[in-house]
């Protein structure tokens, strides 16, 4: 589906124009497929030259379509890779075939890179431009070569790579969604088939696997996209968030995420339906050039837009405290907290104790148990891009 002025959008806004159906009511997959037809189109890329590019999944292929922002309904795919023509939809593994693409990726140089999810693989098709439809690939990583398609835990392994991404470094991150992490390739265009991975997030080596949730850790990645300035994002399927990753082409293995969306913090996984939560995120989210984030919020059914983040979040506290020492054991301390994005949580710690969650957000309110002598409570707001208030530091004395 196409939307036009995507930033003057209301909420709940009809599409302008849709491919791969004849008209908006039908949702059809012919056999045999044709120019004009998709089934279970699973991942876009739209690049510099205005082409879009579809993973259409289960037809085992990848379509093109040139000028894509003017076209009409039905209007046929210029290109396809993967098949041999646009009625073919055979799976397999070669250098012309595919078998379950997922991402895509368009990079500054020209190269198109496709997750090819059941071959555990991701192909490169160099100077695309140029190649006509039913071209081979240039290059593959996640394999030796391009007949193997075995599924594994290596440096230069994928078991069901979904979402990738290319920085404009020239990193390419994977996600390799089975092992629950995100690769990064190091100058991905120069290394030969087969190469190994530089760098691990999720995991904190090669050999582990296993599902998290943490900073450091993952469940089920699948979609990705990287920003001009070299940001991250990761949807993170099972864990019902978005996580972002600050200069992720220089991150070394094991880094922690710098901000989380639809959680309201590292360690909670909830899934919901409100304009702060997601449920089961599962393709890939996309930061569009006024810096709104869009995250595809699969099984709610809809699509969120994140306002741009520019500030960090603001906390006050409202309540009066004497100077002088007190008698009681228990304070009720309550404040105020805003952001332009909203507030998922306020939290405090008494002197060096654990974070705990105040009551409210917006307007918020706890009880703080006093030592005797001098107690300093600080409180924090975070907001939707996780991102953290400078500390409010309350400074009081218990007799």
């Amino acid at each position: 589906l196409r939307y036009g002025s995507a930033n003057g959008l209301a909420n709940g806004a009809p599409a302008e124009a849709v491919l791969g159906q004849a008209n908006f009511t039908t949702a059809a997959a012919p056999s045999p497929t044709t120019a004009q037809s998709m089934n279970y189109a699973s991942g876009l890329c739209l690049d510099r030259q205005g082409r879009l590019w579809v993973a259409d999944s289960d037809n085992n292929r990848v379509l093109m379509f040139a000028a894509a922002s003017a076209i009409g309904n039905t209007t046929s795919a210029n290109r396809v890779y993967g098949q041999p023509d646009f009625s073919s939809i055979t799976a397999a593994t070669s250098a012309t075939q595919m078998s379950f693409p997922r991402g895509l990726w368009v990079d500054s140089s020209d190269r198109l890179w496709v997750a090819d999810s059941y071959n555990n693989r991701v192909l490169r098709f160099d100077d695309v431009s140029n190649k006509p439809s039913g071209a081979a690939a240039s290059g593959v990583l996640g394999q030796p070569n391009f007949t193997t398609g075995t599924l594994g835990d290596g440096a230069a392994s994928l078991n069901y790579p979904t979402g990738i991404a290319v920085s404009p470094s020239g990193a390419l991150f994977v996600a390799s969604s089975i092992n629950h992490r995100v690769v990064r390739f190091d100058h991905a265009a120069a290394l030969g088939n087969g190469g190994n991975a530089s760098v691990i997030l999720g995991q904190q080596d090669f050999t582990s696997t296993g599902p998290g949730l943490s900073a450091i850790q993952m469940n089920g990645p699948h979609g990705l996209t990287v920003t001009p300035d070299d940001s991250l994002w990761v949807c993170e399927a099972y864990n019902n968030r978005v996580i972002r990753f600050d200069q992720a082409s220089s991150k070394p293995s094991g880094a922690a995420a710098n901000g989380v969306v639809g959680q309201p913090d590292f360690l909670t996984n909830t899934s919901n339906t409100t304009s702060q939560g997601l449920n089961f995120p599962f393709l890939s989210p996309f930061v569009d050039a006024t810096g709104s984030l869009w995250v595809p919020d699969h099984t709610n059914m809809r699509i969120l837009r994140f306002p741009a983040d520019t500030s960090k979040p603001v906390v006050v506290v409202t309540t009066k405290v004497k100077k002088k020492p007190i008698a009681k054991k228990v304070i009720t301390l309550k404040g105020m907290a805003s952001d332009p994005n909203g507030i998922t949580l306020v939290r405090y710690r008494v002197n060096k104790g654990a974070l705990k969650t105040a009551t409210g957000t917006t307007g918020w309110s706890f009880k703080a148990k006093l030592k005797k002598g001098r107690n300093n409570i600080t409180v924090v707001a975070t907001d939707p891009w996780g991102d953290v208030s400078v500390d409010q530091i309350i400074k009081i004395k218990r007799k």
